[in-house]
């Protein structure tokens, strides 16, 4: 049975919103009363952007920036120390005549920018919340305090004059209404390649970290990596940014650029919508226009101070009545959607590969895994095997070490001693992201979903190591890209075909009934490929019915080729699926043997009734 999936918008329906405002933005010169009004269009324009290339950080990755402005600075210096400072003070050129030297002056902006970005992003990699903030604005007033004291290269405070103004050959665009459209162009550009990286693994990816870092690396994702990207990608939008601004004004100084435009634009972000792909579009246009109406006010003319402290009043407020922005539509992390159709019912998810190794052999051997955490020993000698075909139990009482186990075994937690090999390789010194590439995927023991993300958004995370490519390639929209997206949909449909979630594909991940949190939750898993499964106790609140599907469920990845081991209090459910149990008590293995031989084991009894049964 073939069903086309009716939850996709028709393209001509998702595009009206980006038409009707591109047509405005076109007729904005004719229908704004005066030059001043189109030079503040323009003005919005250069916020929109910076905007936007802050949003990847704070909307999209989670990352605060207070320093973002450094990059802004970095790319109008770029362009003014290049064609004024050498080109037409050093080596004597024309000004008139320097139109070829902007697309250089482009180049070297995002590439100054970019490695200004690496230098910020590398060190604060680790930090978070308060230590990040401080840390980028600490970078953003550096930069600041260089532009004012290098005085040979910078000018100093008195800044650099005679920036050529945009053209083309002899055709100098002077105007305001030529100015806005030349800035007009800079931002379609960067938001139509905004819209194609965010509906991408990459955007995927940024989203991901900002819900659940630790999820994202379980599911392939190398987390520092794409952090770090997200930094170079804001900053090079603001440092091309800044080559438009010095060639628009003709002019800049340290006083173009203050430690408060950091927290305009971040407000700008919250104002509109962060992590929303219109929100900064929004916000910057609504603040740049309402800041120009407010300059005529007496209060304002009277306190200048006033029309920031409108907006901070304006940001509190909005907080507190509509905390995601004026702008809460979700964003779409994938164009695809439209071509999913429901798949045939089947016994195992696609893109499963026949498996070499032999029913029975040893798949994961842990060798004497120890874990402890400063004085107390979560594990002390753990050692057990995990066999082709079979689900492996684990079992013990609370405070075991079933869970460290399972995040010893996953990459989260680094064993202290001992080694752990799976299908011939060491994996015991890898971080979870590469455990999770060789094979192994996971489950958590409270349902750890990306709430904000669609079903299908949430499994295509899990496809991510499939996905991977170059930022520019899915600006660009390249077919090849569309085409492995597209296949990875129609494997999604089939795992939660198999799954017995397909119903749910379009659904947000928050709105789910806790049965099918679980479910997709294993399916997300079972996205990566993985050779072996570990499930941490995924009927904990499932009800007598639900418990017995999922326990067909676990079967069934099974017998479709994926290895699986299976943390679980209930014992019906343990005991009647499983092929082979280890138990743990105080970090030790005190019983391996199948089901009925768990059973009667005196240890195992005296380890959950105690020694008087």
């Amino acid at each position: 049975m073939i069903v086309k999936s009716s939850w996709a918008l028709p393209r001509l329906t998702r595009l009206a919103i980006p038409a009707v405002l591109a047509l405005v933005a076109v007729l904005l010169p004719f229908i704004l009363p005066g030059d001043r009004w189109v030079r503040v269009a323009a003005l919005a324009l250069i916020y929109i952007a910076l905007a936007s290339g802050l949003n990847i950080l704070v909307g999209l990755t989670g990352l605060l920036d207070l320093g973002f402005i450094a990059f802004f600075i970095v790319g109008a210096y770029t362009t003014a120390i290049l064609t004024v400072q050498l080109f037409v003070n050093q080596l004597g050129f024309d000004p008139d005549t320097l139109w070829w030297l902007f697309p250089v002056s482009l180049v070297g902006a995002l590439v100054l920018a970019g490695i200004a970005g690496c230098i910020l992003g590398y060190p604060t990699l680790r930090a978070r919340g308060d230590y990040l903030a401080i840390m980028t604005l600490a970078f953003g007033e550096i930069v600041r305090l260089v532009s004012i004291n290098w005085i040979g290269l910078t000018g100093g405070s008195v800044g650099i004059r005679g920036i050529p103004p945009f053209a083309i050959g002899d055709l100098e665009l002077t105007s305001p209404s030529a100015n806005y459209y030349v800035v007009l162009a800079m931002v379609v550009v960067i938001l139509v390649a905004l819209a194609g990286v965010v509906a991408s693994p990459v955007g995927r990816a940024w989203v991901a970290i900002r819900e659940d870092e630790l999820v994202a690396s379980s599911m392939g994702i190398r987390t520092r990596r794409y952090k770090l990207l997200a930094y170079v990608c804001g900053a090079s939008i603001a440092g091309v940014t800044g080559v438009f601004f010095a060639h628009m004004q003709q002019f800049i100084n340290p006083d173009s650029f203050t430690l408060e435009d950091n927290f305009i634009v971040l407000s700008l972000v919250i104002l509109g919508g962060a992590g929303t792909f219109w929100g900064p579009v929004v916000g910057a246009t609504l603040w740049i226009f309402f800041q120009a109406i407010a300059r005529d006010w007496t209060i304002v003319q009277e306190h200048p101070e006033f029309r920031t402290g409108f907006l901070a009043l304006i940001v509190v407020v909005l907080m507190i009545v509509r905390p995601g922005g004026i702008v809460s539509r979700k964003l779409k992390l994938t164009r695809s959607g439209g071509d999913v159709e429901r798949p045939e019912p089947r016994t195992a998810p696609a893109g499963l590969e026949p498996d070499p190794i032999e029913a029975g052999a040893p798949v994961l051997v842990v060798d004497t895994v120890g874990r402890t955490f400063g004085g107390l020993t979560a594990l002390g000698s753990v050692s057990f095997e995990v066999r082709r075909g079979e689900i492996l139990g684990l079992m013990g009482p609370n405070g075991a070490g079933k869970s460290t186990l399972l995040n010893v075994l996953s990459g989260v937690t680094k064993p202290s001693r001992g080694s752990i090999t799976f299908r011939g390789d060491r994996i015991d010194g890898l971080d979870s992201d590469r455990v999770s590439v060789k094979g192994v995927a996971r489950t958590f023991q409270t349902v750890r979903l990306f709430w904000q993300m669609t079903v299908l958004e949430n499994l295509l995370v899990g496809a991510h190591e499939r996905l991977r490519g170059w930022v520019p390639a899915f600006a660009l929209r390249l077919p090849r890209h569309r085409h492995d997206e597209a296949r990875a949909l129609t494997e999604a449909g089939s795992v939660l075909e198999f799954a017995g979630v397909w119903d749910e594909r379009t659904r947000r991940a928050s709105a789910l009934s806790y049965d099918s949190q679980r479910r997709v939750e294993i399916a997300r898993a079972l996205m990566t490929r993985p050779k072996l499964l570990l499930l941490d106790e995924p009927a904990a609140g499932m009800n007598e019915s639900e418990t017995k599907a999922l326990a067909s469920l676990i079967t069934a990845i099974r017998d479709s080729g994926t290895d699986v081991v299976l943390i679980e209090h209930d014992m019906d459910l343990l005991m009647s699926v499983s092929d082979r149990i280890v138990v743990l008590d105080h970090g030790e293995v005190i019983a391996t043997g199948t089901p009925d031989e768990v059973r009667r084991n005196p240890a195992v009894l005296e380890a959950y009734l105690g020694s008087d049964a």
